[in-house]
């Protein structure tokens, strides 16, 4: 606890686990307990999810699978975030086409094209993967804005590695109720939604999220802030800022954050992966 969250990582793809072969005796069957079929549906609901998502149920633009993959074949090259997502599924790139013409940028600060470099560099020197300009963002400049405010990197970035997961994990997101009552809310911006990564990805999706967080100064987050802050502005009067890798995702959850859409209702803001013992503000 006591870590401060922005405001709002390289595993294989996820495996299909093979049910067991029943033989004449029968007696395959009783080596499939309960939990593992529990497990298969589980992951065939997750499946399911990928195939059957409707963009405007997310508070997005529709985009069909043939322009999906159009749309990540043209833009690939200066939107490299979109470059991971072309070799997979199509179901997969139509959910990454389908963000990028939305307004969130949960796709670019917190999917598998941002490296564990990428993602440490985050933390300690504010340099933003969504800066897209190298000398803006060794100086710290953020790529992306929320509002009229710059969004800053809090004292934990995170990522999901694995394009398949992240898709999964956005469309798992936008089916769950409380996820649903706030994309479908009329009134103001709703408070961001969190939810299991076991719920979302199933008992191993915590092995799809990678992240680093910031290190305390003198037993201080908050001063270790103050301090990257001063470190980016060219002090070297206070301590170079220093991070460590998150050891474990287990236990974690997926955070949804939200921001009104321009198709009605509200989309997702960002969507990020958080260890158990965070607290996202």
């Amino acid at each position: 606890m006591g870590e401060i969250r922005d405001g709002q990582e390289e595993p294989e793809h996820v495996n299909r686990p093979e049910m067991p072969a029943i033989d004449d005796t029968g007696a395959a069957r009783q080596q499939v307990e309960p939990r593992s079929r529990a497990g298969y549906a589980a992951e065939l609901e997750r499946h399911v999810a990928l195939v059957t998502f409707e963009p405007r149920r997310a508070g997005l633009q529709e985009v069909s699978v043939n322009d999906a993959t159009a749309y990540l074949d043209k833009h690939h090259a200066e939107r490299p975030w979109l470059s991971v997502a072309r070799d997979y599924p199509p179901e997969v790139q139509r959910i990454f086409a389908a963000l990028d013409r939305g307004g969130g940028h949960a796709h670019i600060r917190h999917e598998g094209w941002v490296t564990e470099e990428m993602n440490e560099r985050r933390v300690r020197n504010l340099e933003d993967p969504a800066q897209l300009h190298p000398a803006k963002r060794m100086a710290g400049v953020d790529g992306v804005k929320v509002g009229d405010q710059p969004h800053r990197c809090g004292s934990i970035a995170t990522r999901i590695t694995d394009p398949e997961a992240f898709a999964t994990a956005f469309a798992q997101g936008i089916k769950h109720p409380d996820v649903r009552a706030a994309l479908d809310s009329p009134g103001p911006v709703p408070r961001p939604v969190s939810l299991p990564i076991s719920v979302i990805l199933g008992d191993d999706g915590h092995k799809f999220c990678s992240g680093w967080r910031l290190e305390p100064v003198n037993g201080s987050i908050l001063e270790a802030l103050a301090n990257r802050a001063a470190w980016v502005a060219g002090n070297r009067d206070v301590p170079e800022p220093e991070a460590r890798p998150v050891e474990t995702f287990e236990g974690g959850t997926v955070t949804y954050v939200f921001r009104a859409s321009t198709v009605g209702g509200h989309e997702i803001s960002t969507m990020y992966a958080d260890p158990s013992d965070e607290e996202a503000t």
